[in-house]
């Protein structure tokens, strides 16, 4: 088995920190390059509320997603392993998914529990959204 390109979906949780342990051994292992991923998601219709003070909560949302990103960084960080740090708006379980069916990686590595919806990983419902949809092997880290 060849594996160049692993997905790490990180929210900082101790779970997704344990797989981005496993994540940084099995890529300077194969030589792998890594996507870590945070998703983020605002859920709700409000008319009632200005569309000015959504997209500040937007804005919001996306700077604690990237200050969390930071901290998987911080594990890749000269480790000699080439990463790439993403975040990406919209509900995990689905841009999991999607990135998956890109067939861009050959690995996925991902806690079995998450942090929290902000964040936007949390077992049940995206790990195994995640399992059903997939071609490529997942590894989940508890």
């Amino acid at each position: 088995m060849t594996i160049k390109r692993i997905l790490l979906p990180f929210d900082g949780s101790s779970h997704s920190q344990n797989a981005t342990k496993y994540a940084l051994s099995l890529a300077k292992l194969y030589g792998a390059h890594v996507t870590i991923v945070c998703c983020y998601e605002f859920r709700g219709n409000m008319p009632e509320v200005p569309e000015l003070l959504i997209k500040d909560v937007k804005t919001n949302m996306k700077a604690v997603a990237k200050e969390t990103l930071q901290k998987a960084g911080g594990v890749f960080e000269n480790q000699g392993v080439k990463f790439t740090l993403e975040t990406i708006e919209g509900a995990a379980g689905y841009v999991l998914t999607n990135l998956a069916k890109s067939k861009e990686f050959d690995l996925i590595i991902m806690g079995s529990h998450g942090h929290s919806d902000i964040a936007g990983l949390f077992l049940g419902s995206v790990t195994h959204k995640v399992l059903n949809t997939i071609y490529c092997p997942i590894m989940v880290v508890p």
